[in-house]
């Protein structure tokens, strides 16, 4: 099965290694599933971990987020030539993430982000929360 995690999720993983969503990305090491993610889902968990405000909050080093992306991409099956797509999020920035799933010819998203969940599935392929997508794993 293939599945894209979104950067939400890749975030939080970091953050809470422990938990479920350090369970999802277990499973995708294990062999459970096929990790998928573009070049764009992980500049924006690069980005976002990055930031003044979560390395001042949580403490951690730059050098550890730049290791751990680098890890996620040797791990995962990188898709490019996304290919374009009509808005279809209430918030377009998420696009990209469905985008990559139609690239990976994904069975799944698992994301955090409400405004994916909402849509519930894009294009036969399914959208999931974190934990209604490790209860089906």
């Amino acid at each position: 099965m293939k599945v894209v995690l979104d950067s939400s999720v890749l975030v939080s993983a970091f953050i809470r290694s422990r938990g479920v969503v350090g369970r999802t990305l277990d499973a995708a090491h294990g062999g459970s599933y096929q990790l998928c993610l573009s070049e764009g889902i992980l500049g924006e968990t690069r980005r976002v971990l990055s930031s003044h405000q979560k390395v001042a909050k949580y403490g951690y080093a730059r050098a550890a987020v730049r290791a751990y992306v680098d890890s996620l991409a040797a791990v995962s099956t990188v898709v490019a030539d996304l290919p374009a797509i009509e808005p279809i999020c209430r918030d377009p920035d998420d696009d990209h993430v469905l985008a990559a799933a139609l690239a990976a010819k994904a069975d799944a998203i698992v994301t955090g982000d409400a405004d994916l969940l909402v849509l519930g599935a894009y294009q036969g392929i399914r959208i999931l929360s974190v934990r209604v997508f490790l209860e089906e794993l």
